[in-house]
């Protein structure tokens, strides 16, 4: 699993108004939750929710739907605007992320 690819996949999904969900990575929700966590750590996304069954426990649920791209993850497309050309052919998201 490349992180770097699922953190570009979801940006690129959110910023084209999409509402990304670990199903369609085909990866386990806690490492989703964790990723998107880190994106909004990282200051890549906004208005995004994970939520745990209280602190320190496991991600029960990701909310992308009021998600938004931030100048620091347009600049993280811009930076891997390699990828794009591979992305834009992609069926499927989880066999482009591996």
């Amino acid at each position: 699993m490349d992180r770097r690819k699922l953190v570009y996949s979801i940006l690129k999904e959110i910023n084209k108004g999409n509402e990304p969900k670990y199903t369609d990575y085909d990866v386990e929700l806690q490492f989703f939750g964790e990723v998107v966590e880190m994106m909004k750590g990282k200051n890549l996304i906004e208005n995004a929710t994970v939520i745990r069954g209280g602190m320190g426990n496991p991600v029960k649920m990701t909310l992308l739907n009021h998600a938004k791209v931030t100048f620091d993850g347009m600049e993280y497309l811009e930076q891997n605007n390699a990828w794009s050309k591979t992305y834009k052919t992609v069926k499927e998201l989880r066999d482009w992320i591996k």
